[in-house]
């Protein structure tokens, strides 16, 4: 009886699904107008209807793998693009899109083996020239990556093409910087005067030289320092910098200034730690600082400092420690022009430090400014920052700087 049962029941279910009408399968075109549309997840379904229909339909799967890629699931674009390559090994939209999965991912040399089989069979594409700039950017051959985005470029001269040919040559040519700044105190103190030079000379991919020489006058007091230091790329991501600038009897500026830092990327983030030490006439000063800068999208970039400092005086016995912490952001308004915004709690700039600033120093400072990157490789800066000191005293400074790369 209850084996006539389950028959029955399983009969009748049958029956019901031979008389379900097929499901319809959107068509191609309003699949892909969904996509142009910006409705990810519509499209998705349809895309993944129509695969589902007809598994051997390898554009509806090449276009499930886009929409995960677009959506930010490089995870699970990448397992779509390699199917559609395992069953056609020529390709080229299923190389590029395993390739763009893998540079998300940081591999870049299984994405430049993929990239230069798709470079043989399509000479002349743009997509497979910029993916292989950011393959061998990634992998620190910044030439090669700007030969790439150079010929991106002259195929298909768009923003984004311009924008990483840019962004590598001002990262990767030699570059010189003159720098000056005034200061302006409320009471009684002289204005301050400072001018800069400094060159960053690159000998090779891994390594380049610094050089700077600086003048100020501040406080009435007239202080020189020059000096030099190295960069060396020990990894694609990670670079080791050292700096010693030297101004034998400064009296307001540091006699010595030595610098140790370590910098690291990946993604969007580039995570830095220093230690710097300052020696003046009648005391020290030794500054630890971690920070971290993170590039939110392609026109916002944020950055977060800390710094603990530690001042040992012959005056005095024992250490005193400050503490500092900025914060900043710079946000392109129009192509060729980025604002500039910053908060700091304490020391304002390690790179200004002077003898005011030792110890438990206590300020607030606001600053903002403006960037202007020209094509000409030519960089305009321009900030103006303010500050309240204890015991009421305010500062301003106005700083300019012009940055030529070559």
């Amino acid at each position: 009886m209850r084996f006539s049962f389950l028959l029955a029941v399983l009969l009748t279910v049958g029956a019901a699904a031979q008389e379900r009408p097929p499901a319809v399968v959107p068509a191609f075109d309003e699949a892909v107008q969904l996509a142009g549309e910006g409705r990810n997840d519509e499209a998705l379904i349809a895309f993944r209807q129509r695969a589902a229909a007809d598994p051997d339909d390898h554009t509806a799967r090449l276009w499930i793998a886009r929409l995960h890629e677009r959506m930010g699931n490089s995870d699970l674009a990448e397992p779509v693009y390699r199917s559609v390559l395992l069953e056609d090994p020529a390709n080229i939209d299923a190389m590029l899109g395993v390739a763009s999965t893998l540079l998300d991912r940081y591999d870049a040399d299984e994405a430049i083996e993929i990239l230069e089989i798709a470079e043989g069979q399509a000479q002349e594409s743009a997509v497979t020239f910029e993916l292989l700039g950011r393959a061998h950017r990634l992998a620190g051959r910044d030439a090669r990556a700007i030969e790439y985005f150079e010929r991106a470029f002259a195929i298909a001269p768009t923003d984004d093409h311009r924008d990483r040919l840019e962004t590598a040559r001002l990262s990767y040519l030699h570059r010189i910087e003159t720098r000056g700044f005034t200061e302006q105190f409320s009471g009684t103190s002289p204005d301050t005067r400072s001018g800069q030079v400094g060159l960053n000379y690159r000998l090779n991919d891994r390594v380049r030289v610094l050089g700077r020489g600086e003048v100020q006058r501040k406080f009435g007091v007239s202080d020189q320092r020059g000096g030099g230091g190295a960069e060396w790329r020990w990894t694609p991501a990670t670079t080791l910098r050292g700096q010693i600038l030297v101004g034998p009897d400064n009296l307001v500026m540091p006699e010595g200034d030595y610098l140790g830092e370590i910098e690291y990327t990946r993604g969007r983030a580039t995570w830095l730690a220093g230690v710097r030490f300052f020696d003046f006439i009648g005391a020290r000063t030794t500054v630890f600082s971690p920070a971290v800068v993170w590039l939110a999208s392609e026109r916002l970039v944020l950055g977060l400092r800390y710094a603990s400092s530690w001042t040992e005086t012959t005056a005095v016995s024992g250490s005193e420690t400050g503490n500092s912490a900025h914060i900043e952001g710079d946000y392109r308004l129009y192509q060729r022009v980025w604002l500039h915004a910053g908060y700091a709690a304490g020391v304002e700039n390690f790179e200004n430090f002077s003898i005011d600033r030792i110890g438990d120093f206590r300020a607030n400072t606001v600053s903002g400014g403006v960037r202007i990157p020209l094509q000409t490789l030519t960089t305009i800066v321009g900030n103006y920052e303010r500050q309240w000191r204890r015991d009421n005293v305010d500062m301003g400074r106005v700083t300019l700087s012009l940055q030529q790369r070559f």
